[in-house]
């Protein structure tokens, strides 16, 4: 069996990615180069905000290193036949040409930029997107933050879901949230929910396995599409200085309701 895997270059994308190498007999990995893991913050905003923004980024880094390590692409897709693009190679003449010629079985998607034409015609009946994100309430960008400014640290999970043109939107195979404890931290929800995606992944493709199929719930409801325009700065004061980044801990408390999303797995349909 042929597997197509698509990876981000940041650990978390490694961390996950790796897991599904060795169910295949024969994988082609194509891994685009993501933006720096510790982004400078905008001119335009207060130095208030500056210093939330190298904060958070900051914590960010930290606490994912904790979590994942500091990996590197050219190790874990060692013994692959691996091509290394930029995001403005992804969706090319050329990558669909590379695509269609290797005639994958299964495709898993972790990490690059959204998969458009004229390559996700020629993928796979069977191509799955991780996204990190409870689908549809948290499409697009940032959706392991959002649900922090919103209040709603229960909505921080993962979707396992087959890929269509439009974001997060396709027909969801799988999702998964994370055990909250108490002192999680915003970033201690984000890299969990990875570890999480990373323990049910090899669950998914022993099941895709014996049965080449995935049942599927159709994505009934728009939801929201988070966009990267969404994120503001100035929204960190809300996790660090109102809530001193204790969401979780106000939430296990009962203070922000407990209103929890109904997931679904084929694991269990």
């Amino acid at each position: 069996m042929k597997l197509l895997l698509f990876s981000g270059s940041h650990s978390r994308h490694l961390f996950v990615n790796k897991k599904i190498l060795d169910f295949f007999d024969e994988s082609l990995v194509i891994v685009m180069e993501r933006e720096s893991v510790f982004p400078l913050p905008p001119d335009q905003i207060t130095s208030r905000d500056k210093d939330l923004f190298k904060k958070h980024f900051s914590l960010r880094k930290i606490t994912e290193e904790k979590y994942f390590g500091d990996l590197d692409a050219k190790k874990i897709f060692a013994k692959n036949q691996t091509i290394y693009i930029k995001s403005e190679d992804l969706n090319t003449e050329n990558m669909a040409n590379i695509v269609e010629e290797f005639n994958a079985d299964f495709c898993f998607i972790f990490g690059p930029d959204l998969i458009l034409d004229p390559v996700i015609d020629k993928l796979p009946e069977n191509k799955i997107n991780l996204h990190l994100g409870l689908s549809p309430w948290y499409k697009g960008s940032a959706t392991l933050f959002f649900p922090f400014f919103m209040l709603q640290p229960q909505f921080c999970g993962c979707t396992f879901h087959q890929i269509i043109r439009q974001a997060d939107a396709g027909e969801i195979v799988h999702q998964c949230v994370p055990k909250l404890n108490y002192g999680d931290k915003l970033h201690d929800v984000a890299a969990k929910c990875v570890v999480k995606a990373s323990e049910d992944l090899p669950k998914l493709i022993s099941f895709w396995l014996e049965r080449k199929k995935f049942p599927a719930r159709t994505q009934h409801t728009s939801g929201k599409n988070w966009r990267g325009v969404d994120f503001n700065p100035a929204q960190l004061r809300l996790i660090y200085e109102l809530y001193n980044d204790e969401i979780v801990d106000r939430y296990l408390d009962g203070e922000l309701g407990q209103n929890n999303p109904k997931i679904y797995s084929c694991l269990t349909d």
